[in-house]
């Protein structure tokens, strides 16, 4: 994989993340319920958003080629997270949904419960690990 193939996939991650919290945003200004949820899910996408801002830029800068270790954990995890957070989107934008009750709202509703918002925020902090695990492993190389 070459540096411009893995900057291309992290920069997906972060446009993407960027438009689910964008979501998030306009649900935690209308909705009247479940601010603390959205609240905290929209702290972690704005912080894996910043990690993968990071990468970005070590992914284009002039020490990418040294990025040997991390390369297909970086790659891997762009590429599960673009989806995820495409998913979320969908599940999340309200011109989206189906059936009769569209119509009658009238103001935003959260479409998920606490639990669901538990379990992504797990696997964000999965991912998160999974990439900060991938940078260390890469010092870790190039200390050697």
């Amino acid at each position: 994989m070459d540096p411009l193939s893995d900057a291309a996939s992290v920069i997906a991650v972060v446009q993407v993340a960027g438009q689910v919290w964008s979501i998030c945003w306009k649900y935690y200004s209308e909705a009247k319920d479940a601010k603390p949820e959205i609240d905290c899910l929209m702290a972690y996408i704005l912080d894996l958003q910043n990690l993968f801002q990071h990468v970005e830029a070590l992914a284009k800068g002039p020490g990418a080629a040294k990025l040997v270790a991390s390369k297909e954990l970086i790659e891997s995890t762009a590429l599960e997270l673009e989806w995820e957070f495409k998913m979320l989107q969908k599940i999340l934008e309200p011109g989206k949904r189906q059936g009769i009750l569209k119509s009658f709202e009238r103001h935003l509703k959260w479409p998920l419960q606490k639990e669901d918002v538990e379990k992504i925020i797990q696997l964000l902090e999965w991912h998160k690990t999974t990439l900060i695990t991938a940078m260390n492993c890469n010092q870790m190389y190039e200390a050697d």
